[in-house]
Formats: structure tokens, C-alpha cells, sequence
């Protein structure tokens, strides 16, 4: 539902813990959307978490922010009546959370949903903050609207099953969140083994900073917000230019990519090399997709950010420093081919 006070996640140390809070949510689950891999390696505890509603699964990843797979969930929710006064489940990770929030919030002008993400980037990121969307074309996230789940469900044994990519691209936006604050979490990134996800306990704190920081600025209307951006201008274009490959990078993949190329633009050296170290122990520094310059132009240029050929962006003068800037797309192919001749040739 809209409101302008983020819902904070809960952590739960059990799959009971996690079925308990589904029921003290106080809302009759009516209908579940999860994606189709979740379920399989899930199925019963899924069962119990449904409260025997119908479950629809979908497909994880980009391809599900489609107007063909949100026409499909709205015909679901006309089917089961669904009203104001229950629950559409959401489990699975960010995108299948922006469609199945997208959709809710869409539905009667909104019926409540809950959302209990899978994966490390939806645990600390992707389910925080009210953000949800579909992709229309080749632009990402350009249909959306702002809507508060009424409870935010993270349970870590959920992590234990993702493949190698999707947890180092966890912890491509673990990165980030500890270079936006620096500090103690900057210092404890230093000595975590990027092979395993996080302690719930650290997950609980990278998850609050994306908290803190929309509880001041909950719908972008002061700036504040925009740093939550780092590494996503340029990380976009890659997941995109990657989707038509033999090898997609994850969300959390390219990422990392944008982070390193937009650091090259603003840090001082021994920061860079600083955040390029510990990229590179992550397993993070992925080679480029093969791309044109055309093409290129053609992905920055859905940025939501643009103005007048300039992009507003977040840009780290520091680690635990960043500040809203704006720069001329030239900037960035510069920065495109510094990664390309220095650091992944």
C-alpha cells in the first residue's frame, strides 16, 4: 500500500519462524505468486506459507516485468475475487516482487501484499523501499508505482540454495551499500568470504541502510535518495546489452561493473584500487558483453535520470562520500573503455 514510511524487513531465524509471521500479519493470504524455481526447491514450505491459496508461478529474472505476465496476474486476481481486506504472498526474488507488487498496488488501487524475498540482492535491496515496476520495450523499470508491502519476510536458509552467480551478485550490492556509509561496514567487507551468503546479522544491517536512507526520502523528492543509484546507471545498460548473450550477467553482476566504471569517474586512486581489490576477491570483475557503440547509446539513453543529455548520478568523492552530480554521457564511454583496455580486456 502507499505510504511514506518504508516497511522494514524482518528476519527470521527458521522456516516456523517465517510461517508464524506470515500468519501474524493479520490478513488472510488469498493468492500466491512464486517464481517456478522457488517453489520446486521449496514446494512444502511454500504449501504452508500459502495458507492453501492458489499459487501461481512465474518465471524469475527480467523477462517476468512484462506486460504479458502482469495481464496474466490481473486475470488471477479478477478470477479469485481478490479484495482490500486480504493478502497477495509474493515469494521470490526482485522481479518477481516489482510484478507481483506492481500488480497489487495496481488492483482496485491497491489490496495489501506481503513479500518474502529469495535472494541475497531482494533480502538487503530489491524488497526494501516501495519500488515496484514492469520493463516496457528495452527500457527497464519505465511502467511503476510506489506501494509499501505490509510485511517484508526475510529468511536466510532461502540463500542457501542460490547458484555461485546470484550470491556474488548479492554481495555486488552489499558493496554498495557499504560504500554509501563506509565506516564499520565498509571495514567488515574486508574480511567476509564472498563464497557464502551473509550472517543474518549482517543482512539485517546492509538491509538497513537502504532503510534509513528512504525513510528520509521515501517517494525521491529530495535528491536523497538518488544515491541508492551507485553503480546502476551504467550497471542497466550491461544487464540489458547482456540479456540477447550466451551469458547474461545477473542484476547484481552488472552492477558491479556500473560501481567500478562510475568510481573510476569521481574516486581518488587509492580508493579505486581499494574498491577494484576488493571487486576482484569477490569474483566480481566480469568481462564486458560484446555491444556497439549504438547500442550502448541506445540503453543509457532510457535512463530515467537524463536531462538534457545530462545524467544526474550518484558519484562516490569517497568511500562512506557520495554526491549527486551530473555528467555528459560522454564521461561514461570514457569510463566504458577505461574497464574495457585496464581492467577486463
Amino acid at each position: 500500500m502507499r505510504s511514506s514510511t518504508p516497511t522494514e524487513p524482518r528476519f527470521l531465524p527458521t522456516e516456523l519462524g517465517l510461517v508464524e509471521a506470515v500468519e501474524t500479519v493479520g490478513l488472510p493470504v488469498r493468492l500466491t505468486v512464486c517464481d517456478g524455481k522457488v517453489y520446486t526447491l521449496w514446494k512444502p514450505l511454500v504449501d504452508r506459507l500459502r495458507q492453501e491459496s492458489p499459487v501461481i508461478t512465474v518465471a524469475g529474472g527480467e523477462t517476468a516485468k512484462s506486460l504479458p505476465t502482469a495481464r496474466r496476474l490481473w486475470k488471477k486476481l479478477w478470477q479469485y475475487r481478490i479484495d482490500k481486506g486480504q493478502a497477495v504472498l509474493l515469494i521470490g526474488g526482485g522481479s518477481v516482487l516489482d510484478l507481483g507488487g506492481f500488480c497489487a498496488a495496481t488492483w482496485k488501487r491497491g489490496v495489501p501484499f506481503i513479500s518474502v524475498p529469495t535472494t541475497f540482492i531482494a533480502q538487503i535491496d530489491a524488497a526494501i523501499g516501495g519500488k515496484t515496476g514492469l520493463n516496457f520495450k528495452e527500457g527497464k523499470n519505465l511502467l511503476g508505482v510506489y506501494a509499501q508491502p505490509v510485511a517484508i519476510l526475510g529468511y536466510r536458509g532461502f540463500l542457501e540454495t542460490l547458484p555461485k552467480p546470484e550470491v556474488r551478485g548479492g554481495w555486488a550490492e552489499a558493496i554498495k551499500h557499504a560504500l554509501i556509509v563506509g565506516g564499520d561496514l565498509w571495514e567488515k567487507l574486508q574480511g567476509v568470504s564472498f563464497k557464502e551468503p551473509p550472517s543474518m546479522e549482517l543482512l539485517a544491517e546492509l538491509a538497513a541502510v537502504k532503510v534509513n536512507i528512504v525513510r528520509q526520502d521515501p517517494y525521491e523528492e529530495k535528491g536523497l535518495r538518488h544515491v541508492l543509484n551507485l553503480g546502476h546507471t551504467l550497471g542497466h545498460v550491461w544487464e540489458t546489452l547482456s540479456l540477447r548473450t550466451e551469458r547474461p550477467l545477473s542484476h547484481g553482476e552488472a552492477v558491479a561493473i556500473g560501481l567500478l566504471q562510475e568510481g573510476y569517474l569521481s574516486l581518488p586512486p587509492a580508493a579505486l584500487e581499494a574498491l577494484r581489490t576488493l571487486m576482484e576477491r569477490a569474483g566480481l570483475l566480469n568481462p564486458l558483453p560484446d555491444f556497439t557503440w549504438k547500442a550502448w547509446e541506445k540503453a543509457l539513453l532510457q535512463d530515467k535520470k537524463i536531462r538534457d543529455g545530462q545524467l544526474r548520478m550518484p558519484l562516490l568523492q569517497a568511500i562512506g562520500q557520495v554526491k549527486v552530480d551530473s555528467l555528459p554521457i560522454q564521461a561514461l564511454r570514457e569510463a566504458t573503455r577505461w574497464y574495457r583496455q585496464e581492467v577486463r580486456p
